[in-house]
């Protein structure tokens, strides 16, 4: 099968690392080990001056097209375009488009043009998309999912929230698949005398990720005695500000801020931690909270909607979004029933439920069902 992946971010052409679109450039390497024959259109590349390009771009077929913003007509007869190439070069089975409202909907008159089916996996929750508004994204959205033969959730909590949004279109869940993390103990950051947690969270954004109730909360414990240190790992525009705030509430000696870090060096923190933890106001799903329990260890989420539908009862605790002091009450239930959480459970649940090639698997039967290929 040949399978097409549209997606809605990627790396900007020029980059020499693979920044943007992890996510879709490992799915697409995992599949097309397993068989498939996987290429990935990225659409909404500003930085290319040409029309389009095409090449081979970290082992993988990549095409991308010249975009300009709010030129909804330009974009699609220049989309029309490239997928005429692609059809000729490449010969695609299927569209697997990525997000609804950018991908999905650029999908639909590509799909329909050149006669192939289209699936949509839906990677952004509902609260930052606005579909539940009925405005233009929620028109947007309902053109991709009433188009698509099927439209993949990755998390419960966004398919029961999409699925009462648009009642008429199917919806199922396939988790993100997460390569089981490699690395090598080189360096000590647990801090003896304490307990050590950690929070994964690019702080692209100044409220979702919770971090302004993350860090009072430390200062609450604090102020009670309680000895424990938070590690977060992450860059971002806003780290200063955050930064920031951790001195002036007097709690930069327990708020460690480690930057931007290597997938390896990431593991290696994680790694060495008591347990982990989300404080985002709303999720899709968590990568970072999917690889923690890969890693073996609990979480203490909030019920931000993607990472209470990943953490079983089993793996962690959940409190109440938007709250320091439910944070940090649930960092001391957390301290308190540290040993009660069987950390090998939980790396067998999370390897069954995330690890990339089982994803890849479900992902494989899917395209077979909507290629109608009957043959093993």
């Amino acid at each position: 099968m040949n399978i097409l992946m549209i997606v809605s971010w990627y790396t900007p052409m020029g980059r020499e690392k693979l920044e943007a679109g992890v996510f879709h450039y490992e799915q697409s390497m995992d599949l097309k080990a397993k068989g498939c024959n996987m290429a990935i259109y990225y659409p909404f590349d500003e930085n290319i001056s040409e029309d389009e390009t095409c090449g081979e771009e970290w082992g993988l077929l990549t095409y991308r097209s010249h975009y300009e913003q709010r030129k909804v007509l330009k974009n699609q007869r220049q989309m029309k375009k490239t997928m005429a190439r692609i059809m000729k070069e490449f010969k695609p089975d299927m569209i697997h488009a990525h997000c609804g409202g950018a991908a999905g909907f650029y999908s639909v008159p590509l799909s329909k043009k050149f006669g192939i089916p289209m699936i949509v996996t839906e990677h952004s929750p509902v609260e930052l998309t606005g579909v539940d508004h009925f405005g233009v994204s929620y028109l947007f959205s309902k053109i991709a999912y009433k188009n698509s033969v099927t439209n993949v959730c990755v998390s419960r909590d966004s398919r029961d929230k999409l699925s009462a949004i648009y009642p008429k279109y199917p919806f199922q869940v396939i988790y993100n698949g997460i390569i089981l993390p490699k690395y090598k103990q080189t360096h000590k950051y647990y801090r003896q005398g304490y307990i050590n947690i950690a929070i994964v969270a690019i702080l692209y954004d100044l409220e979702i990720k919770g971090m302004q109730h993350l860090i009072p909360a430390m200062q609450i414990l604090k102020e009670q005695g309680i000895k424990v240190v938070l590690h977060h790992i992450g860059a971002g525009e806003y780290l200063e500000h955050y930064q920031k705030m951790a001195e002036e509430l007097g709690v930069s000696d327990v708020v460690e801020f480690h930057g931007a870090c290597q997938r390896h060096e990431l593991y290696e923190i994680v790694n060495e931690m008591d347990f982990c933890v989300s404080a985002s106001m709303f999720e899709c799903s968590g990568v970072s909270v999917q690889e923690a329990m890969l890693l073996g260890k609990p979480v203490l989420g909030t019920n931000s909607g993607g990472v209470d539908s990943l953490v079983p009862k089993e793996a962690g605790h959940i409190v109440q979004k938007g709250s320091k002091t439910a944070l940090a009450e649930g960092i001391v239930y957390m301290m308190e029933h540290l040993q009660e959480f069987d950390r090998e459970w939980i790396k067998n649940y999370a390897y069954d439920a995330f690890e990339i090639g089982n994803i890849s698997e479900k992902y494989i039967r899917l395209y077979k069902k909507v290629c109608g290929v009957t043959n093993e």
